[in-house]
């Protein structure tokens, strides 16, 4: 996939340039970039020997909103200080084309910021700045605020020389999960320090611990436990919950943010930043969006889904489904096709339904029942007719086809067209010995038998009703995947 035009890579050596052009969106990496600026002196230079920039195609904390332009924190400890900067390959894509500008531009805006700010901070000792490079993630001891606010004293830097420092895109890690939290929550005090376990009284052939192997933390610990000797995995055991317990009461809400990125690091994720903005969409459960909003919604759907064909589990995970519950989409997506077409948009309803069934085949039916009620809820009369025909062809024994194709003839008005996939349906249901799916169809008929009594006069709302004038909210008609029999 191409982001943009030549014009975007300007000034940025040709090797980069490729790497930055074609960037693995569906994987979790990171990119090192050197960035430098002639001239500089002062604290501004020493700062800027700290400095490292990361282009990244992850966020970890993708499914918050709403996420800033890029992450910056000001690391130091007693193996020295480091100033990192992490930006989202799709917000420098953006970044550049709104403001007209070349990625180097903002790399260099965005990372200019972090060193003047940071440079500027007057209770940091010039004895804590020195250039050292380190693996990331040691422990976190400082944090600057707002570090790449200052787009304008970035700019003033002056242009930067911009290089690969890494080979090439490269694994996501824990050290930037950590850096990313800390620029969301604060400093999480998670000593990542290599651990030497004490000698057992009785070496074992085979133990690594007892080769006197020192074990980075926390994976390699964790990872070499297994091939450890008896007293040397609970050393290593009681090593992890010692650390853990002390990360976890010094910033509760970060380790968590940390443990549940950690978690996903080797799940499937939606492209792009496709999942923060689509943070908030389950609250269309509860409250229905205004129209326009709706319509960004199904545009961000759309492309998503793009990503996923016939991966239902992936996407539904990238969406943040927990894994156990990944054979179900989420009930606010499924319910998007109803939500459109109550809004009128009967042709966002059925990009939709394609997109959707495109993910998951299996749910074509359903889904193509509830475009044909989206439509004439939007009031497109002669589309619903000609959905309602296509459907009943296709699956003229399925249930729910008939059961939708009553529900959207009664939208248009016609109870009588109503009724007669409502007895199709109690047939069917009756066939297939399904008493709920006959209840619901039974259901669907008094309902019709209601609606065609005269009203009398001071009679009182069913029980259960509610009012039609409360803007926005929602009164009935959605569903759970997790509930239907399809």
């Amino acid at each position: 996939m191409s982001f943009a035009g030549e014009e975007l890579y300007a000034d940025l050596p040709a090797a980069l340039r490729r790497l930055l052009d074609t960037p693995p969106l569906t994987e979790k990496k990171l990119l090192e970039l050197g960035v430098t600026w002639p001239g500089l002196a002062g604290a501004r230079a020493r700062v800027a020997g700290l400095l490292r920039v990361f282009v990244i195609t992850w966020d970890p904390l993708e499914h918050q909103a709403s996420r800033p332009e890029g992450f910056a924190t000001l690391n130091a400890d007693h193996d020295g200080s480091e100033l990192v900067v992490y930006l989202p390959i799709w917000s420098l894509v953006d970044s550049a084309r709104t403001q007209r500008t070349t990625i180097c531009a903002v790399i260099g805006t965005m990372a200019g910021s972090a060193v003047a700010t940071a440079a500027s901070i007057a209770d940091t000792p010039s004895e804590a700045v020195t250039a050292t490079r380190r693996p990331m993630g040691r422990g976190r001891t400082t944090d600057a605020n707002d570090l790449l606010a200052d787009r304008a004293g970035g700019t003033a830097l002056g242009a930067p020389v911009i290089d690969l420092v890494s080979p090439g895109w490269e694994a996501i890690g824990l050290g930037a999960i950590t850096d990313i939290v800390k620029h969301a929550f604060g400093p999480v005090d998670l000593d990542r320090s290599p651990v030497a376990l004490a000698a057992a009284a009785q070496r074992q052939v085979g133990c690594p611990a007892c080769a006197r192997r020192r074990f980075g933390f926390p994976a390699d610990l964790a990872e070499s436990q297994a091939r450890m000797c008896p007293p040397h995995r609970v050393k290593a055991d009681t090593v992890i919950r010692a650390r853990v317990a002390r990360a976890n009461a010094s910033n509760p809400d970060g380790w968590a943010a940390i443990t549940d990125a950690s978690s996903r690091i080797d799940r499937p994720h939606l492209p792009g930043g496709l999942a923060t903005k689509l943070a908030n969409a389950p609250q269309g459960m509860y409250v229905v969006p205004e129209p326009a909003e709706l319509v960004d919604r199904a545009r961000l759907v759309i492309e998503a889904a793009g990503w996923f064909p016939g991966c239902a589990n992936d996407f539904a995970v990238a969406l943040g489904e927990e894994p156990d519950l990944a054979g179900f989409l989420p009930d606010w997506l499924v319910n998007l096709v109803a939500d459109l077409g109550r809004a009128g948009l009967g042709a966002e309803a059925v990009a939709v339904g394609d997109a959707l069934a495109t993910v998951d085949p299996g749910l074509r039916s359903m889904l193509d029942g509830d475009v044909g009620v989206a439509l004439a809820r939007a009031g497109l009369v002669d589309q619903t007719l000609a959905k309602i025909e296509d459907n009943v062809t296709r699956w003229p024994d399925d249930f729910w086809i008939r059961i939708h194709a009553g529900d959207a003839l009664l939208a248009l008005g016609d109870p009588g067209g109503a009724a007669t996939h409502f007895h199709a349906a109690v047939d069917l249901a009756e066939r297939d010995d399904d008493f709920e799916a006959r209840s619901e169809a039974i259901e669907r008929l008094q309902r019709l038998e209601r609606l065609n009594r005269p009203e009398r006069r001071g009679s009182k709302p069913e029980p259960g009703s509610r009012p039609t004038n409360q803007r926005n909210q929602k009164t009935g008609g959605g569903r759970s995947r997790r509930k239907r029999k399809r």
